[in-house]
């Protein structure tokens, strides 16, 4: 979906997308929801291999700011707040 601002890749079983997802939707209140597309490896591995080559992250949850490219791998509050601020204001 090229209208949203932000990519979040995550898989079906991780407990650090689960805590990335909590912390989109508990401690920043979904403030940035609409405008992001949450992918999960599991329901199409195709792109999921396109997008790892593309943006060369190793691990999930990762967010990219699909305006800039600029990658984050991490699931903590203090960075994600950061990198959503950055990507989408």
């Amino acid at each position: 979906m090229a209208d949203k601002k932000v990519l979040m890749i995550t898989k079906t079983v991780c407990p650090y997308c689960d805590r990335a997802k909590m912390v989109l939707n508990h401690a920043l209140d979904g403030k940035y929801n609409d405008q992001i597309e949450v992918f999960v490896r599991e329901d199409d591995e195709e792109r999921f291999a396109q997008l790892k080559e593309k943006y060369q992250f190793m691990t999930v949850p990762t967010f990219v700011d699909q305006t800039t490219g600029k990658t984050l791998s991490d699931s903590r509050e203090e960075t994600i707040t950061a990198f959503m601020k950055e990507a989408i204001g």
